[in-house]
C-alpha cells in the first residue's frame, strides 16, 4: 500500500505540471491530466521497452479512486436535471437527444457492418458510440468557468446520452450477450440503480437540512456517496446510473440543492485530477495499430454522427443558432463508460469481444485528445466564458524572485519588515472578464412573454435591446410587479415601457476597477451589463461580481 501513496503523489504532481503546460498552449488541462497517466503508466513503457514509472500492480491498488471520481462526476451531472429544465424545454430536449443518438447509432452500425463486422458486434459498437464522457466535458467547463444555455444543455444531453447507452446495453446484453457475465434480470439491472440513487439522494437532501456547518455537510455527502459505491459493488448494479439518479434526486428534492453541490465542488477537484490521471494509465496505445479500417470508420462515423446529429437535433428542437452551431463540438468526449462496457463485452464474446474492445480503446484515445479541445472551442465560440479564464497567467513570481520572497518572508518572521508594491489588477479592461453571451429581451416583446423569459432565466434582471442590439434599458422583477396584476396593462405593455436605465454606463474598454466601483456603490447588484466601446450603445456582454473578484486572483 505505501507504493499506492507514491503513485497517487506522482500522478498528481505530474498532472499539475502537464496541466499547466497544456494550458499555456491554450489546450484543456484535462488533456494534460490524461497524458500524465499515459506517461507514468505501463502502456507507453511497454512500447518503448522500459520499466514503467508506476507498475500495474500499484495502479490496481488505487483503482478505488476511479470509482469515487466517477461517482462525484455523475452526481454533479445529475444537478443539471431539475424538473424546471424539462418544463422550460419541454419535448425539445428529448427530440434533440433522440435525433443525435439515433443518427450516431445508425451511422456507426451501418459502416462497421458494411466493413464486415457481424450484426451483433456492430450493434454493440453502435451502442457504445452513443455514450459521451461527462467527466472530461465537465472539467473543461469548470476550467473555463463556462455558464450559459450551451453549457447547461451539453451536460443535460450527456446525462441523457449515458442513460440511453446504459439502458440499451443492458437490454442488448441480456438478449445477445453471455448470460454468465450478467445474470440479473432487466428489472434488477435498471431498478436497483434507480432505487439506490433515489435513496441516497433523499437521505442527503433530508440530512443536509439538519447540519449547520459546511464541513459537516461535506462529510455527510461524501459518506453517502461512498456508501453508494459500496452498494453498487455489493448488489451488482451500475454505479454511473446510480450516482446520476442520486444527483437528480437531490436537485429535485432538496430545498438547499445548490448549497449541497457547491459544498462538494469545494473539495472534489483533486479527486477529479487523480481520476483522469488514472484514466490515462488505461489508454492502450497498442490498440491503435490493431484497430484497422473498422476502427478508423468507427471514429469517423461517431464524430460525424455526434456533430451532425446535434446540429439537426438542435434545429428540430428549435434552439438558437448559437446552440446549433456549437452543440456538436461539445459532445465528442468518450472515456470511462465506453471502456467499462467494452471490458464486459471482451470478457463474454471471445475474439469478437476483444476486437470490439480494441476498437473502443483506440477510439477513446482519439476522442479524449480531440474531445476536450472541441469542448473548449465550442464554449469560446458560444461566448459562455470570459477571456481572462482562457488566458493562462505566468507563475506569480519568477524562479529567483520566488527564492527572494522566501528569504523575505523568513526575515519578516524574525521581525524584519520587507515589502514591495503589487501591480493592481484593476487596470485590465472589462472585456477580459465579461461574458459575451447575454440573454436579452427585444424592446417590443409583450409583457407576458417578458414574464415567461425572466421566469426561465438564470438572472433576476435582463437587458432590453432594440433591433440594432443597442442597450435600451434593464428590466428587474421589481419593475414588473406594478403591471403583473393589472390585466388591462398586461395587454398593452411591452418591454421598453418598463425598462429602466442601467445603474452604470460601462464600456468593454473601461478598466475593471470602474466596474468594481459600481459594485461597491450598488452592493445589491451582482452583475452589470456592458456596451461596446465602438458606439457606446451596442450590448457587448455582462460582468458578474464574482468574475470581477476572481480576476484579481487570476492576474
Amino acid at each position: 500500500m505505501p507504493s499506492g501513496f507514491l503513485a497517487a503523489g506522482l500522478l498528481l504532481a505530474l498532472a499539475l505540471v502537464l496541466g499547466r503546460a497544456f494550458a499555456r498552449f491554450h489546450l484543456p488541462r484535462v488533456t494534460g491530466y490524461l497524458l500524465a497517466g499515459l506517461v507514468a503508466g505501463p502502456s507507453l513503457a511497454q512500447i518503448l521497452k522500459f520499466e514503467p514509472v508506476i507498475s500495474q500492480k500499484t495502479l490496481d491498488s488505487i483503482q478505488f479512486i476511479s470509482s469515487i471520481g466517477i461517482t462525484f462526476i455523475m452526481f454533479q451531472v445529475g444537478s443539471y436535471f431539475p424538473l424546471g429544465v424539462f418544463r422550460k424545454y419541454g419535448h425539445r430536449i428529448f427530440l434533440a437527444s433522440i435525433i443525435e443518438s439515433s443518427l450516431t447509432f445508425f451511422l456507426v452500425f451501418s459502416i462497421v457492418f458494411l466493413f464486415g463486422f457481424g450484426l451483433i458486434p456492430s450493434m454493440f459498437l453502435a451502442i457504445m458510440s452513443v455514450q459521451t464522457a461527462p467527466g472530461a466535458t465537465q472539467m473543461v467547463l469548470r476550467e473555463l468557468r463556462s455558464e450559459g444555455e450551451l453549457s447547461d444543455l451539453t451536460l443535460i444531453l450527456i446525462g441523457i446520452n449515458n442513460l440511453t447507452a446504459l439502458i440499451l446495453f443492458i437490454i442488448a446484453f441480456k438478449f445477445f450477450g453471455n448470460s454468465s457475465v450478467i445474470t440479473e434480470s432487466l428489472l434488477w439491472q435498471i431498478g436497483s440503480p434507480l432505487a439506490g440513487g433515489v435513496t441516497a439522494g433523499i437521505i442527503i437532501s433530508y440530512w443536509e437540512q439538519r447540519l449547520t456547518g459546511e464541513t459537516e455537510r461535506q462529510l455527510m455527502i461524501i459518506s453517502m456517496l461512498l456508501l453508494l459505491v459500496w452498494a453498487s459493488y455489493h448488489f451488482h448494479f451500475n454505479l454511473l446510473f446510480g450516482a446520476l439518479i442520486a444527483g437528480v434526486s437531490v436537485i429535485n428534492f432538496s430545498p438547499h440543492e445548490k448549497r449541497i453541490f457547491n459544498d462538494l465542488k469545494k473539495l472534489d477537484y483533486p479527486v477529479y485530477v487523480l481520476f483522469f490521471a488514472l484514466a490515462g494509465t488505461h489508454l492502450h496505445l497498442q490498440a491503435i495499430p490493431v484497430m484497422g479500417a473498422i476502427g478508423v470508420a468507427f471514429i469517423l462515423m461517431r464524430g460525424v454522427g455526434k456533430y451532425l446529429g446535434n446540429r439537426i437535433g438542435a434545429m428540430a428542437g428549435q434552439f438558437s443558432d448559437n446552440i446549433r452551431n456549437n452543440l456538436g463540438g461539445s459532445m465528442l468526449c468518450q472515456a470511462g463508460v465506453a471502456i467499462g462496457l467494452a471490458e464486459i463485452v471482451a470478457k463474454s464474446m471471445g475474439k469478437t469481444g476483444v476486437a470490439i474492445q480494441d476498437i473502443v480503446l483506440a477510439a477513446v484515445i482519439v476522442f479524449e485528445i480531440i474531445g476536450p479541445i472541441m469542448v473548449r472551442i465550442s464554449m469560446i465560440r458560444a461566448g459562455e466564458t470570459t477571456i481572462i479564464s482562457m488566458l493562462t497567467s505566468r507563475a506569480p513570481v519568477g524562479i529567483f524572485e520566488g527564492v527572494h520572497d522566501l528569504v523575505n518572508h523568513f526575515t519578516a518572521a524574525l521581525g524584519l519588515k520587507l515589502h514591495g508594491d503589487m501591480k493592481s489588477p484593476g487596470d485590465m479592461p472589462i472585456k477580459l472578464v465579461m461574458r459575451r453571451h447575454v440573454e436579452s429581451i427585444p424592446e417590443d416583446m409583450h409583457f407576458d412573454d417578458v414574464l415567461k423569459t425572466m421566469g426561465h432565466s438564470r438572472y433576476d434582471r435582463l437587458p432590453v435591446v432594440d433591433k440594432q442590439n443597442h442597450l435600451v434599458g434593464i428590466i428587474h422583477y421589481s419593475d414588473i410587479s406594478s403591471v403583473l396584476f393589472v390585466e388591462d396593462l398586461r395587454q398593452l405593455v411591452v418591454a421598453r415601457d418598463i425598462a429602466v436605465p442601467p445603474v452604470a454606463h460601462l464600456k468593454d474598454s473601461d478598466p475593471l476597477e470602474k466596474a468594481m466601483d459600481s459594485f461597491r456603490q450598488y452592493p445589491h447588484i451582482s452583475y452589470l451589463f456592458i456596451v461596446s466601446e465602438r458606439d457606446g450603445k451596442t450590448l457587448a456582454g455582462v460582468i458578474r461580481h464574482n468574475d470581477a473578484l476572481c480576476a484579481h486572483g487570476d492576474v
